[in-house]
C-alpha cells in the first residue's frame, strides 16, 4: 500500500464517523426542541386549569396517537383543618 491509499482510507473512515456523529447530534437537538415544546404546552394547560378555566385538549401526533382530555377544576369542597 502506498501513502495515498492509506490517507484516502483513513480520511474516508474519519469522514463517515464524523457524519454519523453529526446526524446523531441533529436528531438529539430535534428531540430536545420537541420535548421543550411539549413542556411549554403542558405548562400552559396546567396554568389554565389552576386559574379555574375549563380546558379541552384534542392532540394527535403524526404517528396516529391521539389524546383527548377535558379538564375542569372542581370547586366548592373545602375541608376543615380541625375536623
Amino acid at each position: 500500500m502506498d501513502t495515498t491509499t492509506i490517507v484516502i482510507a483513513v480520511g474516508s473512515v474519519v469522514t463517515a464517523k464524523a457524519f454519523a456523529l453529526w446526524g446523531l447530534w441533529l436528531r438529539l437537538r430535534w428531540r430536545a426542541r420537541r420535548e421543550q415544546c411539549r413542556h411549554e404546552y403542558l405548562l400552559g394547560i396546567a396554568e389554565k386549569v389552576a386559574a379555574g378555566s375549563r380546558v379541552e385538549v384534542d392532540d394527535q401526533d403524526r404517528d396516529g396517537c391521539r389524546l383527548l382530555v377535558s379538564i375542569s377544576r372542581a370547586g366548592g369542597h373545602k375541608e376543615d383543618a380541625g375536623t
